[in-house]
């Protein structure tokens, strides 16, 4: 079901629009501090990402 949520924000080129009124509410109930860094550690991710890599090769090599 959230795949499918996904696809079509995407392909409506919304996505920009859910973050732009995500932060909002979170600013307006003060969960934004402003002048903050970003946090752009994303190990976790891309060890996720590289892992789904392995197992979809694994699929296909089955296939």
């Amino acid at each position: 079901m959230l795949s499918k949520f996904r696809s079509r924000l995407v392909t409506g080129a919304a996505e920009m629009l859910l973050l732009d009124a995500v932060l909002e509410v979170a600013a307006t109930h003060r969960l934004l501090k402003a002048g903050w860094r970003q946090r752009t550690d994303s190990t976790h991710v891309l060890a996720a990402a590289r892992a789904m890599n392995r197992i979809e090769c694994v699929h296909e090599t089955l296939l």
